[in-house]
């Protein structure tokens, strides 16, 4: 209730008052005031209820938006929807391991392995990864390895080359991973192999 209309209440209060016996009428005044006063609180309140109802919904919208803004921001190239219905990874998987920032993949979960070996052909399926949902392509670098395994401590100078060429490893890439070679694809038993890295990692410490 406005001031206006809370003027024009008080006036009928009044002109009602006076219409009593004198002996009645500042009593009569007080009671229809008092009467008037908490029936404008009461309605007050419930407009503050519905302003607080209305903000939580709003809230909870908010954040539900902000849930979900993470894993819409990471894109899902064609490749890589296909690497999911290959190896039955979801996208919720993918998001626990790495996150998208600025067209940027950073993972979050990383190689625990402590065999220098097989961290450094964790690395090299992690990267092709990487690659592939920057720019669509299942493929990764010897050299681009070779820094990552030096900066994560699974850098074997004299049998970095040799790793890859052992018959399993071998197996995970289309052509020879060369120093200073050409990057090379994935083959389907290396997204395979790429499936079950990311399960591990998404499921460590979880």
């Amino acid at each position: 209730m406005n001031y206006d209309d809370l003027k024009n209440e008080i006036k009928t209060i009044a002109n009602i008052a006076n219409e009593v016996p004198e002996s009645f009428r500042n009593k009569c005044f007080e009671l229809l005031l008092q009467h008037l006063l908490e029936a404008s609180e009461t309605h007050i309140r419930g407009i503050e209820s519905k302003l607080v109802d209305k903000k939580l919904d709003n809230d909870e919208q908010d954040e539900g938006l902000a849930k979900a803004k993470p894993s819409d921001t990471m894109p899902t190239p064609s490749q890589v929807k296909v690497f999911l219905q290959k190896t039955g990874v979801t996208a919720a998987e993918v998001h626990k391991i790495l996150i998208y920032e600025d067209n940027e993949v950073h993972f979050v979960r990383e190689p625990t392995t402590h065999i220098i070996a097989r961290g450094q052909i964790e690395w090299a399926l992690l990267l092709a990864l990487r690659n592939c949902i920057i720019a669509n392509n299942f493929s990764v670098d010897p050299e681009s390895v070779r820094s990552i395994c030096q900066e994560k401590g699974f850098y074997d100078q004299r049998n970095f080359s040799y790793n890859f060429k052992k018959a399993k490893n071998a197996a995970l890439f289309q052509g020879p991973m060369e120093p200073q070679g050409q990057a090379q694809k994935l083959t389907s038993e290396g997204q395979k192999e790429l499936g079950k890295l990311v399960k591990e990692l998404g499921a460590s410490d979880s």
